[in-house]
């Protein structure tokens, strides 16, 4: 029998904790991309996306990547929005060049929870996820590779606000949206969100960005997610409503880059990025959290039926060690 391989086939409990440390490495791994960027300035989330081809994808499969990966690949120098495996590299004719180096991404793994160290009364899931990451390379890193020519795409900004227009029009169960006072904000009391005129901001886009980081506070209403920051109304400079401002940033961002909207000169304050800083700092898992989150209200903003929208950890069924 293998060592450390229990009768039934199970991970032994020495495994699961290599599991959880091996977890715990990749959150720390993620959030010291994320905190190095914004040390030197740059926010990994604000990112004029028009002027790409297009948001990252997988070379082979076309899928785009989502939440996390998203921010991770778009901090990288590269043009070419496609990303490959190693492997997927060799398998397309080609390799990736000496001396490259690769990209973090990352994935949820379904690990199985043995019954025999369920000692708790309270029910717990056969399964939860464990985060794991694994290595990609742009397309630019690569040669031999057969791929088709990049498309470079061109959408005027008539296009871009044209869109932008009808994504606020189709979100299901809106609030209340009140435009023309001189701040944006998310009233949670009377489920409302209010924004300057458009003609305030230095661009249509910016107004957008804006627009759509109040929306995504209002998706934490309880008759929407019901997301902890917004139903309990923490209290401001706290360390919930850090983590919501991460939220609704982050939701934002994904709801930009999915119009090609250029977030990128939207206004942030020394004390908002100190707040993020000190947010990811305390906990290694805020940003994945934080992330995932905010996939959850950038795809609830754009009317994705729940079966649609990528399956995420829940925070009650995830062991404490492994906590998303």
């Amino acid at each position: 029998m293998a060592k450390h391989i229990s009768n039934t086939g199970r991970k032994s409990s020495r495994e699961h904790r290599q599991d959880f440390s091996s977890a715990n490495s990749v959150y720390k791994r993620v959030t010291d991309c994320i905190v190095e960027a914004l040390e030197a300035g740059v926010v990994p989330w604000r990112k004029p996306w028009q002027v790409s081809t297009a948001i990252p994808c997988n070379a082979v499969s076309k899928r785009p990547y989502h939440g996390i990966n998203l921010l991770l690949l778009g901090l990288s120098r590269f043009q070419d929005h496609r990303w490959l495996t190693f492997r997927q590299a060799r398998e397309l004719g080609g390799n990736v060049m000496q001396g490259e180096h690769s990209s973090l991404a990352v994935f949820w793994k379904q690990l199985e929870a043995r019954p025999e160290d369920d000692w708790s009364e309270k029910p717990r899931a056969k399964s939860f996820p464990l985060l794991r990451f694994y290595h990609l390379f742009n397309a630019q890193q690569c040669e031999g590779v057969k791929l088709p020519e990049l498309e470079v795409l061109h959408i005027s900004q008539n296009e871009r606000i044209g869109a932008a227009e009808e994504f606020v029009r189709n979100i299901p169960n809106p609030p209340r949206l009140h435009e023309g006072l001189k701040y944006a904000c998310y009233y949670p009391q009377l489920d409302m969100v209010q924004v300057p005129p458009i003609v305030s901001f230095v661009t249509p886009d910016a107004y957008y960005g804006v627009l759509f980081h109040e929306l995504s506070h209002a998706t934490g209403h309880k008759k929407r997610l019901n997301r902890q920051g917004v139903s309990d109304m923490p209290r401001f400079g706290s360390m919930n409503y850090s983590r919501e401002e991460l939220v609704a940033e982050l939701a934002s961002s994904f709801c930009c880059a999915c119009l090609g909207l250029d977030n990128s000169l939207i206004e942030n304050s020394a004390s908002y990025i100190d707040g993020w800083l000190k947010c990811l700092k305390e906990d290694s898992r805020a940003i994945i959290s934080a992330s995932a989150k905010a996939q959850k209200a950038a795809d609830y903003l754009r009317g994705k039926p729940a079966n649609e929208v990528i399956a995420l950890p829940s925070d009650d069924l995830v062991p404490e060690e492994v906590v998303a």
